[in-house]
């Protein structure tokens, strides 16, 4: 990303961290991380490292730590991080601001998670090798390397229309600013505005707009190679965080990619 594009998405989700546990409510992370742990142990899995990329507030990152995981978990947000550790306290020390392309010394890791589509906030083939190259420092030789990007029906769908989202105390508008007919590689945005009641009774206005890009299988495949790894998995996922064996961009919402060290 660019000064600009990653002083933008971090600003966009400075101003949605107080409400993101709010609309993100049904969000089913539990049996999707279960999944994924499910698919990396296939693939060798057997440490008990992990290192949660884009964290957000700390929902990825709970069910490691609920399995017994070690975790270290970063955001670009300060403020989706200060959220993270409001709601997991005993683990504040786990959560720190950083940016995926420039990770600082970490240590080293079993199993790397990049969740929520944060890899299609990156709008450049320089900026998805970035930040691949710096998993590849971080990831232990039999880690597995774990995450998402929405698929062209995302950018189709969700990209492309207004949603409403109304829970107690704030009002969400989503308007998508795409097309269905997105194209595969092309980038897109929508636009949120959040109306939210403050404790005097008045309402306050947040303002942000999200840019993403498509990435393209080859796009991925190139970006790992240039970092020394191999995607050696990828399932579909459906709403619900469905996975399944077959990958059709048509009909799923999300491609799951796992790789490893070459």
């Amino acid at each position: 990303m660019s000064a600009t594009t990653t002083d933008l998405a971090a600003a966009a989700y400075d101003r949605l961290a107080p409400f993101y546990d709010r609309f993100t409510a049904d969000y089913a992370y539990e049996p999707w991380i279960e999944g994924i742990e499910k698919e990396a142990i296939s693939l060798g899995l057997s440490g008990w490292r992990a290192l949660d990329l884009a964290c957000g507030t700390g929902k990825s990152t709970e069910p490691l730590l609920r399995r017994g995981y070690s975790v270290v978990a970063c955001d670009l947000s300060e403020q989706m991080i200060y959220q993270a550790r409001r709601k997991l306290p005993d683990h504040a020390d786990a959560f720190l601001v950083a940016d995926m392309r420039g990770l600082p010394p970490l240590g080293e890791f079993d199993l790397v998670l990049c969740l929520d589509d944060a890899i299609n906030y990156l709008l450049t083939q320089e900026d998805l090798a970035a930040a691949f190259e710096c998993v590849g420092r971080v990831l232990a030789p039999n880690g597995v390397f774990a995450f998402d990007v929405n698929s062209l029906r995302s950018y189709r769908t969700a990209f492309a229309e207004a949603q409403i989202y109304d829970t107690p105390g704030a009002f969400f508008a989503w308007q998508g600013e795409g097309n269905t007919n997105h194209a595969p590689g092309e980038s897109s945005s929508a636009s949120v505005e959040i109306f939210a009641e403050r404790a005097d009774g008045l309402w306050e206005r947040h303002s942000m707009r999200h840019m993403q890009r498509h990435h393209t299988p080859q796009a991925v495949a190139a970006a790992l190679e240039s970092a020394g790894l191999r995607c050696c998995s990828t399932l579909g996922q459906r709403p619900g965080a469905g996975l399944e064996r077959t990958v059709d961009e048509q009909t799923q919402i999300k491609v799951v990619h796992f790789a490893k060290l070459i």
